[in-house]
């Protein structure tokens, strides 16, 4: 066997002991051999240490930071200790199946130009109950630039963006200017050099609940402010100039998700709060008023709270 780890899956956590030890599980249940699962702790001051102590799989790595970094800046710790020939991050709440590894790293050593790949994930909550499915219309395969719009316009799932880590060591690992959205600078990135795969099949379950950090940037809207402000950055670097025709579809996509999103805020901040973000949204994009969904999600949103949960609760039911 190699020295060299196939895989490694960078695990960033800060106050997530409750999931932390299914997600290291299946990290370390993966049937691709070769692999090293390096958790980086930023600074948690949870019972994280002590779930760790209950793993003694060698080919697990606890490393735990004096001082919370940010969540770019752990991210960046881990990329950096990388010994791998492809990397991943893996979300400390979210979980992968058995076999994702294998079939992704049999797509990238087969398709040697495709420098990324990524896949369809479940979305669960909490509790760890399916309430959905990543949406978005991704090909087998894409040429950078169309993966470089289809990233704004379709989405993608961190937890299952598996790269070649030698490139991405050359970029620095992350943008830590970028936040929340550094996955996103990732991306972009990594779409430019090179095609971008993308498995159909769900083999990572994405866990969405009102806890997490991206809840309450969503319901706030700064995330909105975030994703567009990278947006008109990625458009502008040099090697992407040339696709700013498609710059107002992107927009507008941005414009769709944040409008998607717009029930957060009814449930954090009441009507007045998504009266707000829709001018917020409006002013930034006025284009999106000429779409039909863009009203049928404010009118969604509109509904009393208490409404809201009970049909976002019926329809998780329905999907167990």
């Amino acid at each position: 066997m190699s020295t060299q780890p196939i895989v490694s899956v960078i695990i960033p956590t800060y106050n997530a002991a409750h999931w932390l030890a299914e997600a290291v599980q299946s990290a370390l249940d993966q049937t691709c051999d070769n692999i090293e699962v390096l958790v980086f702790d930023n600074a948690s001051t949870d019972a994280t240490p002590e779930v760790m102590a209950g793993f003694t799989d060698p080919r697990c790595v606890y490393v735990r930071a004096a001082l919370n970094v940010g969540m770019a800046g752990n991210i960046t710790r881990g990329i950096k200790a990388a010994k791998g020939r492809f990397f991943m991050v893996l979300g400390a709440d979210d979980i992968l199946e058995p076999g994702f590894l294998a079939a992704a790293v049999a797509r990238l050593k087969a398709e040697p130009a495709a420098k990324l790949l990524h896949g369809r994930a479940i979305w669960i909550d909490g509790d760890g109950n399916r309430v959905g499915v990543m949406g978005g219309d991704w090909p087998a395969r894409s040429s950078g630039d169309e993966a470089f719009l289809r990233c704004f316009t379709e989405g993608f799932c961190f937890s299952t963006m598996i790269m070649h880590t030698a490139p991405v060591k050359t970029l620095g690992a992350m943008d830590e200017q970028w936040g929340l959205l550094s996955d996103t600078w990732l991306f972009l990135k990594m779409s430019l050099q090179g095609d971008v795969l993308f498995m159909n099949e769900p083999l990572a379950r994405y866990r969405v609940h009102e806890n997490s950090v991206s809840f309450e940037l969503y319901a706030d809207g700064k995330m909105f402010d975030d994703h567009l402000a990278g947006l008109e950055q990625a458009f502008a670097w040099p090697e992407a100039q040339h696709l700013q025709p498609e710059m107002r579809q992107a927009r507008l996509a941005v414009a769709q998700q944040a409008l998607d999103t717009l029930h957060m805020t009814r449930l954090g901040s009441g009507f007045a709060g998504i009266c707000r973000k829709t001018l917020m949204i409006v002013r930034a994009e006025p284009h999106i008023l000429l779409r039909p969904k863009a009203w049928a999600r404010f009118g969604f949103a509109a509904l009393p709270a208490s409404a809201i949960r009970t049909m976002r609760n019926a329809r998780r039911v329905a999907r167990r």
